[in-house]
């Protein structure tokens, strides 16, 4: 027997599956188009097998130089200014964020939580305008609308982060 599934998880996996989708070749840039990357967040893996993150600082003729923030061999590749030679930099990840997952995550989420939150309200026992439980069926509706809009927009966020591999011709 199969389970139907709802308009509401059809949208999530959406969602869910929407940068597996979007997976791009690399891009190829020469030496001389690297400018455009300043001031970007970018990872890169180096020759001895560790591996660094953080933002491009300057494009020189010889080096890239980038202010790490997370390395893989902090005594090897300490946080701060490094200079990734030329002749050693053959790819690099750029990272990046959209947002327009996170603004659909978020109105899908609203939609469904407030649906979710009126359905708890009413099956409390009473329900929101009865004397016996009109507190707890609020506190429910209230609930179950904000978390679900928070988790939407959590999986919006996630589906909103790219990343670009770019491979360097010399």
């Amino acid at each position: 027997m199969a389970l139907p599934l709802s308009p509401l998880g059809a949208a999530m996996l959406l969602l869910w599956f929407a940068p597996a989708a979007r997976a791009d070749s690399p891009r190829r840039l020469t030496w001389e188009e690297l400018p455009q990357l300043v001031g970007k967040h970018v990872s890169i893996p180096l020759y001895d097998g560790g591996a660094v993150a953080g933002t491009v600082r300057e494009v020189q003729a010889d080096a890239l130089v980038i202010e790490v923030s997370k390395t893989t061999s902090p005594v090897a590749y300490p946080k701060g200014l490094l200079r990734v030679p030329r002749a050693k930099l053959h790819v690099l990840d750029l990272h990046g964020k959209g947002f327009k997952y996170r603004v659909l995550g978020t109105a899908l989420g609203f939609v469904a939580g407030t649906a979710g939150g009126v359905g708890v309200a009413l099956g409390v026992q009473g329900g929101p305008f009865g004397d016996e439980h009109g507190r707890v069926a609020g506190a429910a509706f209230v609930g179950m609308m904000a978390g679900v809009t928070t988790a939407g927009y959590a999986m919006g966020n996630a589906a909103d982060r790219r990343t670009t591999t770019i491979q360097i011709v010399h």
